[in-house]
């Protein structure tokens, strides 16, 4: 580091910063694909559920609730 000058450091810096945006860019994006396909499946397995026929439970069962 002694041999480094303000560009230099300024340059270290600038670099360092674009680098976590873009990761962080990348991160963001991928969990809002995650969150995505999770919310799916919970509205599909929602719309399973409210599409079967209710059955009793069987006796000495609780009901789910």
């Amino acid at each position: 580091m002694e041999n480094m000058d303000r560009w230099d450091i300024a340059l270290l810096a600038l670099a360092g910063y674009i680098a976590v945006r873009v990761l962080l860019r990348l991160m963001v994006g991928h969990r809002d694909q995650v969150v995505g396909r999770f919310r799916a499946e919970m509205e599909q397995e929602k719309q399973l559920k409210k599409n079967q026929p209710q059955q009793p439970p069987a006796p000495g069962q609780r009901r789910a609730g």
